[in-house]
């Protein structure tokens, strides 16, 4: 850890102008706003208020007639107040992507975060609920945000060097110790590893239920020439290749126990990457859902079943809940996670054709979409499908903003927002959005 949070660690001179840039607010995806002559500037590596020596990431010759510059600071000339030590050294200037505000106080990380959600919602033109209420909420029991992150995919260098890329960089660097990334993960020591011929990249799972997961992905991997190293211990282990994946210890999954509930998922799937994710979000939905007893809802790019789940305990036997998930293979898992509620269906298709064929309406909808947001048109189908109630869990909040100005102008309402830092260390933010009819 760094001893003067002043101080950006040095690094190698690389090619690139350097700039004495004073810094001001946060931008959405992490950096924060500096100008040059009138020029805007995104700067990585920084905070409001600060004085930094910058350097620039393109040629500022090549780029005279771009509407921004990109830089990350190289030096601190005038510290902020949220500026603190560092808690990953390997991730600050030159160094590994992934934890771009670890020189910044867990608390300010927060409020900056809200700022960002807050003017983001404010640009889309959302009206319907007071924005400044809207405030990044830290995990329960999340302390400092290390050790948090159950899912880290590592890169290879075409030596088998493990580690990860900076930021807008194709090189792969030492990621040292990692110290966002829960123990079992750490216990692999995928760094000190030399990897196979043919890797692109390894994903490293923690699971909350059974042992850690490997899987080498590579398109010209060769299974059969693996060799497992005794530091992974009893950890399952796969290659996927362009042929699709070989379990070579387990059978491919892993297991995620939230309540009484296990969810078996792929081990290259989507899970909740916060160690403490599912069940935050499981229970803001299940207290915001409502689904009324014996009647129906859907569970839209439902993934494994999780927010089904819910549903379906709310429906009861006598309702209806249909999961849909674009992956085939998670919809199939979500079939047999929920085997033993009779009361859900399962459906693989395109979210926005499945809604748009459908005949008829639904009481209640949760839907979690990837970062490209559920999209116009989605939000304007079920603004006339839905009769209750929608929760919209979001893990962009500039495609939610978008999303949520256009429910408005069908005639809805936001009647609760939660936000929340479940990737600590870094601009992301997860919320939760309720929606009724206004």
């Amino acid at each position: 850890m760094s001893t003067d949070p002043r101080r950006v660690p040095s690094t190698p001179a690389v090619p690139g102008r350097h700039l004495t840039l004073t810094v001001g607010p946060p931008a959405a995806g992490g950096t924060f706003v500096a100008r040059h002559e009138g020029r805007v500037v995104f700067v990585r590596g920084t905070a409001p208020g600060e004085t930094v020596t910058a350097r620039l990431l393109e040629d500022p010759e090549k780029q005279a007639d771009a509407r921004f510059w990109r830089a990350e600071a190289i030096d601190v000339l005038e510290a902020g107040v949220d500026r603190v030590p560092t808690v990953w050294e390997e991730a600050s200037v030159d160094g590994v992507g992934g934890a771009e505000w670890a020189h910044i106080a867990l608390p300010a990380q927060r409020r900056i975060a809200s700022e960002v959600m807050q003017e983001l919602l404010r640009r889309a033109g959302v009206t319907s609920y007071p924005i400044e209420d809207v405030q990044v909420e830290p995990a329960p029991h999340d302390i400092d945000g290390l050790s948090s992150r159950t899912r880290v995919r590592f890169a290879v260098d075409g030596d088998g060097r493990v580690g990860m890329r900076p930021w807008r960089s194709h090189e792969v660097r030492d990621a040292g110790e990692n110290p966002l990334a829960a123990a079992a993960i750490r216990d692999l020591r995928l760094g000190e590893w030399t990897a196979p011929e043919g890797t692109e990249a390894i994903d490293a799972v923690a699971p909350s239920a059974g042992p850690a997961s490997v899987v080498l992905i590579g398109r010209e991997l060769d299974p059969s020439a693996i060799e497992i190293p005794e530091a992974w211990g009893d950890a399952d282990v796969a290659v996927r290749t362009g042929r699709g994946l070989v379990p070579l210890r387990g059978d491919g999954t892993v297991h995620e126990r939230v309540g009484e509930r296990m969810f078996t998922v792929s081990a290259t799937g989507f899970w909740q990457g916060h160690r403490r994710a599912a069940e935050l979000l499981t229970g803001v939905v299940e207290t915001t859902l409502r689904a009324p007893r014996g009647g129906s809802a859907w569970d839209l790019y439902g993934g494994v079943g999780l927010f089904a789940a819910t549903a379906a305990e709310q429906v009861g036997p006598d309702g209806a809940v249909i999961t849909i998930e674009g992956n085939r293979r998670a919809s199939q898992l979500a079939g047999e996670n929920l085997e033993d509620l009779p009361q859900v269906s399962t459906a693989t298709a395109d979210v926005v054709d499945w809604v748009r064929a459908r005949r008829g309406g639904v009481d209640v909808v949760v839907l979690d979409p990837p970062r490209t947001g559920a999209g116009v048109e989605l939000m304007g189908l079920l603004a006339r499908a839905v009769r209750q109630r929608i929760v919209y869990v979001s893990c962009e909040p500039s495609t939610l903003a978008r999303d949520l100005a256009a429910i408005e102008r069908a005639g809805w309402k936001i009647v609760d927002l939660r936000a929340f830092d479940l990737f600590p260390h870094t601009h992301h933010v997860e919320s939760v959005t309720v929606l009724e009819r206004a």
